[in-house]
């Protein structure tokens, strides 16, 4: 339990968690980096069952378990993703946006900087959607960028939050730097037919079926090697 907690405590600050996967899991997958691909709650032990329920992807700090005491040894779990089966999944939705950037002066003062973010803000809540956007970015001085096709989780995830609750025509508050200028995004449109909820076909249920197997045997052919063991200390 202390190696494990050391290893969860080095994956949360930045460390590969496929590496210790690949170096120090005895578990079938280690040469995957642990990767169980899809799975659902109840085809994992329950101890771990019950954690992974509450984990958070996104984040190592939520995504990272403790260690988990199992059968045999102890577990860590990452959470990649997670998906409700057979719904759509809102992170896939696509997106068209509108980028509206506003340069900052090399020598721009903190409460000139905080002048500009509100008569921004000002000005994009209250332009009214997508068809005014290079008109009001033309009365700023700003650049306006477009992006019919992007993914909802290909955005930076403090975005992402905030894109998912926007109807069409709403921008996001400004944000950005002093190199990078302060940046808006409006949302032009939204397509979430992108994400068609199907149920699996034979050969995924089929792949699955034997990979379960593979898995089972590749345990059984694990604990009886560590049964028949003969350690020599010397």
């Amino acid at each position: 339990m202390a190696g494990a907690s050391r290893i969860v405590e080095q994956v949360r600050g930045g460390a590969s968690f496929v590496a210790y996967a690949r170096q120090f899991s005895e578990a079938s997958t280690a040469a995957l980096g642990g990767d169980l691909g899809w799975v659902r709650a109840e085809q994992l032990n329950d101890n771990v069952a019950a954690v992974v329920t509450t984990l958070e992807p996104g984040n190592p700090a939520t995504a990272i378990s403790d260690p988990i005491r199992v059968a045999g040894g102890v577990a860590i779990m990452a959470l990649l993703e997670k998906r409700q089966v057979l719904a759509a999944d809102p992170n896939e939705a696509l997106l068209s946006l509108k980028q509206i950037t506003l340069p900052l002066p090399a020598d721009v003062t903190q409460d000139q900087a905080r002048a500009m973010v509100a008569t921004m803000q000002q000005a994009t809540q209250a332009m009214g959607g997508c068809g005014r956007a290079d008109a009001v970015a033309a009365e700023m001085g700003a650049e306006v960028a477009t992006n019919d096709a992007i993914k909802l989780r290909d955005l930076p995830e403090a975005l992402r939050e905030i894109m998912g609750n926007l109807s069409i025509g709403q921008a996001t508050p400004p944000f950005g730097s002093l190199q990078e200028g302060l940046r808006v995004l409006v949302l032009c449109g939204r397509d979430d037919s992108a994400v068609q909820a199907r149920a699996p076909n034979f050969d995924q249920i089929y792949a699955q079926l034997n990979e379960e197997r593979v898995n089972m045997r590749a345990r059984r052919y694990l604990r009886d090697l560590r049964r028949d063991a003969i350690v020599d200390y010397r």
